[in-house]
């Protein structure tokens, strides 16, 4: 149920806090963080569609088709052109989460 999977999730989160597995200078292969407004969340360097006018439109598009990793680059895209987009960082936490990337997943819902 939803209900048991957000639980789960909450509780690896609080678990890799405990840890200290969650650092705000943690760096991943491919990927960079864009400024302290993203703090924690770590965009593909090489995305194709940055500048790509209606990414967030072509992000639900391709959600719709089931492609995500097409899809998060889309909605990293329309999150990068428009940092402030609740629904962009919604629609990329519910994405990452589907693609099995809990913590990309629970950084993208916090926001």
């Amino acid at each position: 149920s939803d209900t048991e999977f957000w639980d789960k999730m909450q509780a690896e989160w609080e678990e890799m806090a405990r840890r200290n597995w969650i650092s705000e200078n943690q760096e991943a292969p491919g990927q960079v963080t864009i400024s302290t407004i993203e703090k924690g969340y770590y965009f593909h360097t090489d995305n194709p569609f940055k500048d790509w006018p209606g990414a967030f439109e072509e992000g639900v598009k391709k959600m719709k088709e089931g492609d995500l990793p097409v899809t998060i680059l889309y909605l990293e895209a329309a999150i990068l052109q428009e940092p402030n987009d609740a629904e962009a960082w919604q629609f990329l936490g519910i994405t990452q989460a589907e693609n099995e990337n809990e913590q990309a997943a629970i950084v993208a819902l916090q926001r």
